[in-house]
């Protein structure tokens, strides 16, 4: 019971820790503005802050430290984390003494810069610590291009020749766990960012069960709700698209958790190679009788290269559908920074473009838009973007559209109106938006049980 009872002090640590951070930043605030005449009467409240600040500090040490105790961190990272903390609470005591006329005033300014400088550090380490060492850069890296810490992967142009691990559910686990189990932050004693570690399996056990993905604590925690404890990623952190879980599922199950075998080496049903198309185009290529329909029979010319460059110096993967045409595919699978800014880029080539992979790029409703003239288009995934109900409107001018992925959007209702339009459309995912079983009832009246609509683990 006592062990519980720590355990449950140390996770309140998040919690405490705001408090010193809100009080001793308006604290250093409130002794910069008092230098000026006009703010000289809050003197008289610096040394209450720098108090409640010096007591607050303690609490979230004792907090931290039993938190620290319960394992799942790297030592050396969170050691670095708690002795800033504690010279935090150290200097922060001694600017409350200094304020108190118990020290020469002499010292309280090299005092406060410090304690800044200490304030600033825990709070980067921690930081750090909860959500990664790129936390903080990745965003400006993104700006330029660049993705800091992470692997650069060559772009997947045969998909039958990909590693499964190393290609496919690497990248997923990269993205969507290594922020909770990596070398410096092992949640439940579990790292994935290795083959090893994965095999190892943390303080619940194995992770994966080779040929047993049902019996693979890994694949089971993504399938409870969102609202369970045990649920992976938790609440609140990006989530595993249903694909990506059900491409987890395939590796383990009929992969038997091989890290070395490729795609050709593995069996796939149907919904296998449904699931991998969206990858990259090579996925199809061995059933032609899926894509003939997709592919115009006129004859285009072929894009120019100049174009296609563009697009791969932002990791955008651009690859031939057919050998003898000029129709794409383009998949922004490895450039996620893509937004409405980087549209024109694709105008020169909307002619060529039959399959258009958005999901998980920063495109709106205003980039969608400038996709009403791809009369050509038949695939456009635009899963995990922040699109509403107004960028559907763009879509019923698409003639071609067969296949439409809406995962994870903020559609609803109203905007199934407009999709019902498509006149060729054949499947739709709207697992994880804001559409209700009303409102998808509705749809599969509008366009007939041919259409394939996949609202969550169950499809109408």
């Amino acid at each position: 019971m006592a062990d519980h009872l720590l355990q449950f002090f140390g996770r309140l640590h998040p919690l405490i820790v705001h408090l010193p951070i809100g009080i001793l930043m308006l604290a250093i605030a409130l002794q910069i503005l008092v230098r000026f005449s006009r703010y000289a009467r809050f003197q008289d409240f610096l040394p209450l802050l720098w108090f409640a600040g010096f007591v607050t500090a303690v609490m979230a040490c004792l907090a931290g430290f039993l938190l620290k105790l319960g394992g799942g961190y790297d030592e050396e990272a969170v050691d670095l984390h708690q002795f800033m903390g504690i010279g935090l609470a150290v200097f922060t005591g001694l600017v409350f003494l200094i304020q108190s006329r118990r020290f020469s005033q002499k010292l309280l300014l090299p005092t406060v810069i410090t304690a800044t400088f200490l304030l600033i550090g825990t709070g980067h380490y921690g930081g750090n610590l909860t959500h990664g060492d790129d936390y903080l850069t990745e965003p400006l890296f993104a700006m330029i291009g660049q993705t800091p810490g992470k692997k650069v992967r060559k772009p997947i142009t045969n998909l039958n020749e990909a590693v499964v691990y190393t290609d496919l559910v690497e990248p997923i686990l990269e993205q969507k766990c290594y922020q909770c189990h990596n070398g410096k932050k092992q949640k439940g004693q579990l790292r994935l960012d290795t083959p090893e570690n994965i095999l190892k399996g943390g303080k619940h056990g194995k992770s994966i069960v080779a040929g047993q993905a049902e019996k693979s604590d890994l694949y089971n925690r993504l399938l409870l709700p969102e609202t369970d404890d045990d649920h992976m990623p938790p609440k609140g952190k990006a989530q595993l698209t249903e694909p990506e879980i059900k491409l987890i599922h395939w590796w383990i199950a009929q992969g038997q958790a091989d890290f070395g075998k490729k795609v050709a080496d593995i069996p796939q049903e149907a919904a296998v190679k449904t699931m991998l198309a969206s990858l990259t185009s090579e996925a199809a290529t061995a059933d032609n009788k899926a894509t003939e329909s997709e592919i115009p029979t006129a004859k285009i010319k072929a894009p120019a290269e100049a174009d296609l460059q563009k697009l791969r110096d932002l990791g955008i993967v651009v690859s031939p559908l057919t050998p003898d045409n000029g129709y794409i595919s383009v998949n922004m699978v490895n450039a996620s920074s893509f937004s409405d800014a980087n549209i024109p880029l694709l105008t020169p080539l909307k002619d060529n473009i039959i399959w258009l992979d958005l999901s998980e790029t920063a495109v709106t409703d205003r980039g969608v838009a400038a996709l009403q003239d791809y009369k050509n288009l038949t695939r456009l995934s635009l899963d995990q973007t922040g699109i509403t109900d107004a960028a559907l409107m763009q879509l019923q001018t698409l003639p071609r559209l067969i296949y439409l992925n809406l995962y994870g959007t903020k559609v609803s209702d109203r905007g199934l109106q407009v999709v019902g339009k498509c006149k060729n459309l054949k499947s739709i995912y709207l697992w994880q938006t804001q559409v209700t079983p009303q409102g998808i009832a509705a749809l599969q009246k509008q366009v007939g049980q041919d259409v394939e609509i996949n609202f969550g683990m169950d499809t109408l």
